[in-house]
């Protein structure tokens, strides 16, 4: 048996000595004994001791803290399996449709250079959607993205091509809305369960002043107080939903984020309301300020700034989510499909001719078969070297698929597509630790016990639905 290239093992100051495991993502605290028998294996010494303990024995080749010779290899080649298995899914089609690229905001970091596109999408592009739609003879169950530009903007299309969805024989397993919220008026909330969205993301930058600053209207004007009554309207009504509340952070808006989330938590305490931050991170040459942006060293300053203000992560601490990097651009039934048809595999290229791989009005959609595989096969961290002898692979997965594609195969410079583990697992598990200890003393404290479990000197940490 083989010291695993992926453990971790660690003594923090603060919380004591511990190991991390990025092929199970298990975390096991230990007491210094333990520790320090670990270490002489870690190190290759000679003398170091028989792992007597059954219990700990069994603990440690159960989450491959010790491996045999290629079990590593062979269990990313099962990730990779797997990633290649969900990525060429027949039985599921993927779609974001956007049924116009116009916007009512001028946001100054927007990557989409298309806001100012007045077109909709036209009953005869609806028709062949629903005909794009139903050529794929295999699948079975249909998701559904609302997005632009400002899909709002476009609310009779939606309507249309939900009426027309439901007529098909398929399971619509989910259908969201990213909008602005700024038309989401009462007329449109009391139609959401109708049209089965089932999940809305809107953005607040922050507070009333910070946010006006940032997200105005295209022809100038704030726009705060009028999200605000919507989203207060839409919590407020029948609808089955959940909404979620983006703030999209750079050095500009750094203190908005707890004071936001804080305020609206309370406010709408007991609704299916949540908020997360997003990282602003223009690409090189856009108009926005680049000095503004978030790198991933700021990222990480930002989030553990987070937890220490409020008690409250903002996510992104302990591995987990996403880590096949599994998304629209990846799958071969995902598509973004743009108001005259055209169809895209990232969100991030709507609007940009040259990142299209084809048409709904062609009677072969895809006529850009090699964009298509690129982002397929082409942004695959499994099948990188590079990738392949990093440490966090197992909890990265490869990350962004626009930004590795543009960053590896068209040589862009300036994207950070790396997981922030890659360099900050330590600080991040720590993290983490810090909040899990905190939990742990406040349910001992309710139950108002001070009885002492028996951990033997180890035991596992990690949360049970972050194991892969």
């Amino acid at each position: 048996m083989q010291w695993s290239r992926y453990n971790t093992l660690f003594h923090s100051g603060q919380f004591g000595h511990f190991l991390y495991n990025a092929l199970s993502n298990t975390l096991i605290e230990l007491d210094k004994t333990h520790y320090l028998q670990l270490e002489e294996f870690r190190n290759g010494e000679d003398n170091a001791p028989e792992i007597k303990e059954t219990d700990f024995s069994d603990l440690l080749h159960e989450n491959r803290i010790f491996v045999e010779t290629g079990e590593e290899r062979r269990q990313l080649l099962c990730r990779q399996y797997r990633r290649h298995s969900i990525c060429y899914d027949s039985s599921r089609l993927g779609l974001t449709i956007c049924p116009t690229l116009q916007c009512n905001f001028r946001c100054p970091y927007c990557f989409e250079n298309s806001q100012q596109d007045s077109a909709i999408m036209s009953p005869d592009t609806i028709s062949r959607l629903i005909s794009f739609i139903k050529s794929h003879k295999d699948i079975r169950h249909l998701s559904i993205a609302w997005y632009g530009g400002e899909p709002l903007l476009a609310f009779d299309v939606m309507c249309e091509v939900t009426e027309k969805v439901k007529a098909l024989d398929l399971d619509c397993e989910g259908v969201g809305i990213i909008t602005n919220g700024y038309l989401l008026d009462s007329k449109k909330i009391a139609r959401l369960n109708e049209l089965n969205i089932n999940s809305i993301q809107i953005t607040l930058d922050g507070l009333e002043q910070a946010h006006n600053k940032r997200r105005m209207l295209a022809g100038g004007g704030s726009t705060f107080q009028c999200i605000m009554n919507n989203i207060d309207t839409l919590m407020n009504s029948t609808y089955a939903g959940a909404c979620t509340i983006r703030v999209n952070i750079d050095r500009r808006n750094l203190d908005q984020f707890v004071l936001l989330r804080s305020a609206l938590l309370e406010k709408f305490k007991g609704k299916k309301l949540s908020v997360y931050a997003g990282q602003v991170n223009t690409g090189v040459g856009h108009s926005y300020d680049s000095a503004c942006n978030l790198d991933l060293h700021a990222w990480k300053e930002f989030t553990l700034e987070v937890l220490r203000q409020s008690g409250q992560p903002t996510g992104g601490f302990y591995p987990g989510g996403n880590l096949d990097s599994i998304c629209v651009a990846t799958t071969h039934n995902g598509f973004v499909v743009g108001p005259a048809g055209e169809l895209y595999k990232c969100w991030e290229d709507v609007g940009k001719q040259a990142m299209a791989v084809g048409s709904i009005h062609q009677d072969t959609p895809v006529t850009n078969p090699e964009l298509q595989a690129l982002y397929c096969l082409g942004t695959d961290a499994y099948s990188d070297p590079e990738c392949l002898e990093c440490e966090v692979l197992p909890i990265c997965g490869g990350g962004c698929a626009n930004k590795r594609l543009r960053a590896k195969q068209f040589s862009e410079k300036g994207l950070e597509f790396c997981s922030a583990y890659k360099d900050n697992l330590t600080i991040y598990l720590e993290a983490y630790i810090d909040y899990f200890r905190s939990m742990e003393i406040t349910k001992a404290l309710l139950r108002q016990s001070d009885e002492k479990q028996n951990h033997k000197g180890f035991r596992v940490i990690s949360p049970e639905k972050n194991k892969i």
